[in-house]
């Protein structure tokens, strides 16, 4: 788990400290205060953790963490003190600190040729391949992104390396295999049944390298082999799980909701094993509201807090009040829930980015989300009662 993040002179920001919940973690602030680079910057820190092939020399290693940051935040120079904050004059480090107290850290200047890293493996909190959810959906995307007859160079140039690592991680195998692990994790069987009751049905890769929509649900089907054994002694042991297709023609992705697209990508990575709580590291979601019903938002809520329930870290960037106060409200203290809400914040004087951190969402006094809802409530009544101001 990751336990802190220290960032300083890095792109937006000039000094940042976080302390993050092993659970849920919400991002918050206006537009322009830095919740995505925040994500990113997790995100790479965490790649940069993983252990090195034992063929990678040092400097090998460093240039590929380069380029994975240059790749991930696409400054105009592909050069690592493009990403150094403006202005600054001390060196950009940046540093995660795992609940083990193992720390990785990042440092470079505005001449160097790569970072520096330094990685104190104390522990082994950092060994764990994380999960960067970008704000648009990539299920549609994943063909055209991964087409051999589009050159690697122009794919990169339209889509940072967020949208690129998830499309890799899509297209995993597994998918099929799907029915002996949700059988043998009913953890993650719950899970997965909920994401698919949501938009009806699941996305399945096709030979021609593209998903395509299939309606239908999950239903426990009698596994002839099992139940004639002799082991089998309850209703259980002679029963799969197995995804039901309801016959109606399958869709392609791109012909469907968007939010759904959304919901679909968490299914497949579960589904593939890329997120396994407690065996995969950290899920870093960017705007998991965005083009969702807000219907929709309440069990993907439930679904989040499940998976942290069994050891999933989280950290969402979330501009959306409908799935703040969900998360607010499903907390279940019984269960251990717990989420931290962080404000980015631009301060007044010295216009430098800070953020304020609480256990509790009323207890964040630096919210432009709830300031905005309470102006426009505010404005409702004042129309209610013929223009007089509340």
């Amino acid at each position: 788990m990751i336990a802190g993040v220290e960032i300083e002179n890095f792109t937006a920001f000039g000094r940042l400290q976080l302390s993050l919940s092993p659970r849920v973690n919400v991002v918050i602030g206006s537009n322009g205060t830095g919740k995505t680079h925040l994500l990113k910057a997790i995100y790479g820190l965490a790649l940069a953790g993983l252990p090195a092939s034992a063929d990678r020399s040092a400097k090998e290693v460093a240039a590929d963490i380069s380029g994975k940051l240059l790749r991930l935040f696409s400054p105009e120079e592909s050069k690592i003190g493009a990403l150094r904050a403006s202005g600054a004059n001390a060196l950009t480090r940046l540093s995660l600190v795992s609940s083990d107290e193992t720390r990785v850290a990042i440092s470079f200047g505005s001449r160097s040729q790569a970072v520096q890293i330094n990685v104190d493996a104390g522990g082994t909190g950092h060994e764990l391949q994380p999960v960067f959810i970008p704000t648009k959906e990539v299920l549609s995307l994943v063909r055209g992104m991964r087409h051999p007859d589009h050159d690697r160079a122009t794919v990169e140039m339209i889509f940072d390396d967020g949208y690129i690592d998830l499309a890799e991680l899509l297209v995993r195998p597994g998918f099929e295999d799907e029915a002996a692990s949700l059988d043998e994790d009913p953890r993650l069987s719950s899970v997965v049944r909920e994401l698919v009751d949501l938009v009806g049905g699941r996305y399945r890769w096709t030979r021609e390298g593209a998903f395509r929509f299939e309606p239908g649900r999950y239903e426990e089907k009698a596994d002839p082999a099992r139940s004639k054994s002799k082991a089998a002694q309850a209703y259980q042991d002679s029963t799969v799980t197995r995804f039901v297709p309801r016959g109606e023609q399958s869709l392609s992705s791109g012909m469907t909701a968007e939010g759904y697209r959304k919901i679909g990508v968490l299914h497949r990575l579960l589904s593939n094993g890329s997120i396994s709580p407690g065996a995969t590291g950290v899920l870093l979601w960017d705007e998991p509201e965005a083009n969702l019903n807000p219907k929709l938002m309440k069990k993907l809520v439930q679904v989040l807090l499940e998976l942290s329930r069994n050891g999933q870290q989280i950290v969402l960037a979330t501009h959306d009040y409908v799935l703040l106060k969900w998360l607010d409200l499903l907390i279940d203290k019984g269960k251990d829930d717990h989420v931290r809400f962080h404000a980015l914040y631009r301060d007044p004087d010295s216009q430098k980015l800070a953020v304020e951190s609480a256990d509790s969402y009323s207890l964040i006094s630096k919210s432009a989300i709830s300031d905005t809802f309470a102006e426009l409530f505010d404005e409702d009544v004042a129309r209610a009662l013929g223009g007089a101001k509340p």
